[in-house]
């Protein structure tokens, strides 16, 4: 994740990332939060995908798309370094 710019905020598990130099948003679901907050240092789509498997017991492969899906959010938005 970028740090220059960007403000964050949990509310009720969630988190809403704020780009404030570009002025967009991203609000996540707890799983998102979790994410985003692991990416706070460089990680890769394995990593993330055990976290994902770990924390929720779901399978790898419905990690694995859930992982990519949120990383390509971050990406379309400009939120990744």
């Amino acid at each position: 994740m970028r740090d220059e710019g960007i403000a964050w905020q949990e509310l009720d598990g969630e988190l809403v990332i704020l780009d404030s130099q570009r002025s967009v948003y991203l609000t996540t679901n707890e799983a998102g939060a979790m994410l985003a907050k692991l990416l706070v240092e460089e990680r890769s789509t394995d990593d993330l995908t055990s976290a994902l498997v770990a924390a929720y017991g779901i399978d790898r492969s419905a990690a694995r798309a859930d992982v990519e899906a949120f990383v390509s959010q971050l990406e379309t938005k400009r939120l990744l370094r």
